[in-house]
């Protein structure tokens, strides 16, 4: 099992940083590189949702998780930002295309993760912590597709 963890402030010159380390990571998987970049992409949404949303104009920490084991890669966000409710936006489908033709900037953060990764969760119970989201991509085995 691999674990890595890290802390950064919430500024957008801190997910390079993260990247890096989440490819780090994925390098001990069997995951391919497609996947491996959509993992990354997945991870920067998601912390870049945080950076812009979770504490409005003050500073504060997220903390990033990843656990590696035979069947799954999780990765676990943690703000003590505004705390975020997807409601439908976790399970509502969006047309691309019509994104697209309307010029609409932003807004596929979590479309993006839900199409990337297996499992999509938030949480917002526990005592240390206001807002947790948490993405687990599987792990693929032998006779599975090309690297999920």
């Amino acid at each position: 099992m691999i674990e890595r963890s890290l802390s950064i402030l919430n500024e957008s010159k801190n997910l390079s940083k993260v990247r890096a380390v989440v490819a780090e990571v994925l390098e001990e998987t069997p995951f391919n590189r497609e996947t491996r970049n959509k993992i990354i992409v997945a991870v920067d949404e998601a912390l870049a949702n945080v950076v812009e949303h979770a504490y409005g104009e003050e500073r504060g920490t997220v903390d990033i998780r990843f656990t590696l084991d035979a069947e799954r890669l999780h990765v676990r966000i943690r703000d003590n930002g505004i705390r975020f409710h997807p409601g439908e936006k976790l399970t509502s489908e969006i047309d691309i295309h019509e994104h697209i033709r309307k010029g609409l900037k932003g807004g596929l953060g979590l479309f993006l993760m839900r199409r990337i990764m297996d499992e999509v969760h938030f949480n917002h119970d526990g005592p240390e912590f206001v807002n947790e989201l948490v993405m687990v991509k599987k792990v693929p085995q032998a006779g599975d597709d090309e690297g999920r």
